[in-house]
């Protein structure tokens, strides 16, 4: 007889598609981080710019932005397995084609544009659709969890490829990338990442059997909680990247040396897991209103730190924890609301475009930076800018009415 309680068994029935998901997410970003690794070798190679080296990756973020809205919409639609499945054999292909370069920049821009296709369909929006639908009780930690893969690929990422790059050569490394890191999330998703979610026909009947209409994909886009969301977004992760791609110029400002301005500076990665984690265990517990409140007024404290002329070593590491731990929250925070604000049969549509807009802010938000820096000599301003935002985007956040909620 089978005592463990209901909560146990979730996590025990659903573990290895937890792991299989937590394992797979980095496989779509160890391109990212890695590729600064690869700069040096091209540049040697081809003679290329850096800049000219950077176009790829640059051009390839710009598809995924594109893209995020469809896959999404094709996640509510058909069985996410085959779409993760497909995925991870065309991104295993494109990764270990990078191999293939030339000189010619057209053919190393084609071989980006095909990774950013196949990444696509093994993004976030894919996993979390399945994981949010296999959890209840423990929901929210689930999708924590998984997005803490984005750590593993920006912690593992880069230090991988200079391993390979060192015993292989830049060539043989990127084949040998492919093999580390897709490989060996390809096989655990064949054995373990199955979607059974209802789809199509079968989702309509289930929510008009519980008194609840079919999902408006027209009418979510123009309600008042995803404008208010996608506000939110925008706003927020445009200060949030700004911040992040800045942290360590801003404290070599305030007068410590680029390489220790830099290791503070990457404090605020490492700190993000655990913000992540602490939204999994709090924003079922806490209504979303302190939630919102509390991850805004950790930014708005950390942007004040920054923005004052101190030199003092305790304000410089706080305020990098602090933005270490907002942007993860903040990360996690989009997601849950995305399945809690909006009906479960379109996650993957709604996710997708805040994954979309996100994506958007984080474009922005280093060259709004880098003009207030270059119009005034300092960061003090930006920084001064993140309160107001962080005021406006808990305003927004906490008047989220909860009746769209399913």
């Amino acid at each position: 007889m089978d005592t463990a309680s209901p909560e146990r068994s979730e996590w025990r029935e659903n573990g290895p598609l937890l792991l299989c998901s937590l394992i797979g997410l980095p496989a779509s970003m160890v391109s990212l981080y890695a590729l600064g690794q690869f700069l040096g070798p091209l540049e040697q190679s081809f003679g290329w710019s850096r800049t000219q080296a950077s176009v790829g990756l640059s051009i390839a973020l710009v598809i995924s932005f594109l893209l995020m809205p469809v896959v999404g919409r094709l996640v509510d639609r058909f069985n996410a397995r085959w779409l993760i499945l497909s995925g991870f054999v065309l991104t295993g292909i494109a990764l270990a084609a990078f191999s293939l370069a030339t000189q010619s920049l057209g053919l190393w821009i084609a071989l980006w544009c095909f990774h950013a296709l196949g990444a696509t369909l093994i993004g976030p929006a894919v996993w979390l659709a399945v994981v949010a639908a296999a959890f209840d009780k423990y929901r929210s930690m689930a999708i924590a969890v998984v997005l803490c893969g984005s750590g593993i690929a920006s912690a593992f990422g880069p230090t991988s490829a200079r391993y390979l790059i060192d015993a292989f050569g830049w060539r043989q490394a990127f084949v040998m990338l492919s093999a580390v890191w897709i490989v060996p999330a390809f096989l655990l998703a064949c054995l373990f990442f199955f979607d059974r979610r209802l789809r199509g026909d079968d989702a309509a009947k289930a929510e008009t059997h519980a008194s609840v209409p079919p999902a408006n994909i027209r009418q979510t886009y123009f309600s008042a909680n995803f404008i208010k969301l996608a506000l939110a977004v925008v706003a927020s992760q445009t200060a949030l990247s700004a911040y992040m791609i800045h942290l360590a110029p801003a404290l070599a400002d305030k007068g410590f040396s680029l390489t220790y301005a830099a290791s503070i500076a990457g404090l605020a990665g490492i700190a993000a897991i655990p913000g992540k984690i602490m939204i999994g265990y709090v924003f079922d517990r806490m209504g979303k209103t302190s939630v919102s409140i509390g991850i805004m007024a950790l930014v708005a404290l950390a942007c004040t730190l920054l923005a004052l002329d101190s030199q003092s070593l305790a304000a410089a590491l706080s305020a990098t924890a602090l933005l270490g731990i907002s942007a993860g929250a903040m990360m996690a925070f989009i997601a849950c609301l995305s399945r809690d604000l909006f009906p479960a049969s379109i996650f993957g549509t709604v996710y997708g475009a805040m994954t979309s807009l996100s994506a958007l802010g984080a474009a922005m938000g280093p060259l709004a930076a880098s003009a207030v820096h270059d119009q005034t000599g300092s960061y003090a301003l930006a920084f001064w800018l993140g309160v107001g935002i962080a005021a406006v985007s808990a305003i927004l956040l906490a008047s989220l009415s909860p009746q769209s909620a399913h």
